[in-house]
């Protein structure tokens, strides 16, 4: 039976809304789900520009973390209207899926973001965002000048209670705001009980803990369902080449808890050819974190 273009788009919109169980849907062992790759727009080349999308169909991925920017300028950045649709539309076309939404930088005057009264205001906003360019997750960076330190009270206190209000947005529009940091497992998961909502979760850098914290390994498995989509990356190295990170461990810690979601890709471009060198990249994580029929 064929479907009108507005039908298809709306059946397209209700299953992404189901993206945060889909991630992690049980498989019966006789199946094989395809292994998708996504990649961040600022190692594509460009924070929040649209042809990074069709970049991406050409290198051969299939999805993009697109980026929420704050130009001082009237450059045109995914706030407006306008240029979501434009977003949204650029994705049917080239097949690529828009994974994740990312908070960029939003100028030293707003951060840090867990602190900052204007962080609530912006966190709604891009849940709006969210929702209006078709994904169901936002990177939140709580690292680098918005770092949380567990053993400050009123840091945990007041993050905690922007995102009990902020949950409650992300909820009602069926988007997880998923925590990039550098803190521990055990004190996301004391994050994310205090915050209880399963609208917040877990955006997991294994090579941010390793480098920073402590080995990540062990990990996934207490963050389990919380983790609603994983970065990978090796540095300033090509995936396949030596790292600190046992990348094979993970892959199988990953699928162990059920993760069935996009590998988002935060690589650069050792030789400078950005194509070849992502599509190596694409190949390692394509092979190393395979699904098992």
């Amino acid at each position: 039976m064929l479907i009108t273009r507005r039908e298809f788009v709306r059946q397209a919109s209700a299953a992404s809304m189901a993206a945060p169980l889909l991630a992690h849907a049980q498989t019966p062992p006789s199946s094989t789900l395809p292994l998708r790759i996504g990649m961040t727009d600022w190692n594509l080349g460009k924070r929040g520009d649209i042809s990074k999308i069709a970049l991406a169909r050409q290198i051969g991925l299939d999805g993009i973390q697109v980026s929420l920017i704050f130009p001082a300028d009237d450059t045109p950045h995914l706030r407006e209207p306008k240029t979501q649709a434009a977003f949204k539309q650029a994705a049917l076309e080239n097949g690529i899926q828009i994974c994740s939404l990312a908070i960029g930088s939003p100028g030293k005057s707003r951060l840090p973001l867990h602190t900052n009264p204007a962080a609530a205001i912006l966190l709604v906003e891009a849940v709006e965002v969210a929702r209006n360019i078709g994904t169901t997750n936002i990177l939140l960076p709580i690292l680098g000048d918005s770092h949380i330190h567990m053993d400050n009270q009123q840091e945990v206190d007041t993050f905690v209670a922007m995102m009990k209000e902020v949950a409650r947005y992300a909820a009602n529009a069926g988007v997880v705001v998923a925590l990039e940091d550098w803190i521990s497992a055990d004190d996301n998961i004391k994050l994310l009980d205090a915050i209880g909502s399963d609208y917040v979760g877990v955006y997991y850098d294994a090579r941010n803990i390793k480098s920073r914290v402590h080995d990540p390994y062990g990990e996934p498995a207490r963050l389990g369902r919380r983790i609603n989509q994983v970065h990978v990356k090796n540095g300033d190295k090509l995936m396949r080449d030596r790292d600190i990170m046992d990348w094979p461990r993970l892959a199988q810690e990953y699928y162990d808890i059920g993760y069935r979601g996009l590998y988002v890709l935060e690589t650069d471009s050792p030789t400078k050819d950005l194509i070849a060198d992502t599509r190596a990249n694409i190949e390692y994580v394509r092979q190393t974190f395979k699904m098992p029929g």
